[in-house]
C-alpha cells in the first residue's frame, strides 16, 4: 500500500533538489564567467546518496527539469543543470504560495 507520508517526503525532496538548482544558477554575477559552475557537480556517490535521491534526480529529468552531463574522469563527475521548465516549476511554486 502506498503511504501518503512516503509521496509527501519524495516531494519535498525533489522541491528541496531544485530548490538547490534554482539558488546556484542564479548565484552567480559576472564571476560566474570566472569558471565558476552554474551547476551542481559531484560524483554519482556524492549526488545519489541514496536510493530515494538517486530516483529523484531521474524523475526531474524525465520531467525535462533538469540536465545531467558527465565531464569524465575516474571516478565519472557529473554536472546536474536546472534546465528553464525548471526554473518555470520553481518560481510557480513560490508564485502559487503567494496567491494562498
Amino acid at each position: 500500500m502506498i503511504e501518503a507520508k512516503k509521496i509527501n517526503e519524495r516531494r519535498e525532496l525533489r522541491r528541496s533538489i531544485m530548490e538547490q538548482l534554482y539558488e546556484i544558477f542564479y548565484s552567480g554575477g559576472p564571476e560566474a564567467f570566472s569558471g565558476k559552475t552554474e551547476a551542481l557537480v559531484g560524483t554519482k556517490e556524492e549526488l545519489y546518496t541514496d536510493n530515494e535521491r538517486h530516483k529523484a534526480f531521474h524523475y526531474l529529468l524525465g520531467k525535462k527539469f533538469i540536465h545531467i552531463s558527465s565531464s569524465g574522469g575516474k571516478p565519472e563527475r557529473l554536472a546536474v543543470f536546472i534546465t528553464s521548465e525548471g526554473i518555470d516549476y520553481v518560481e510557480s511554486l513560490y508564485l502559487n504560495d503567494q496567491k494562498n
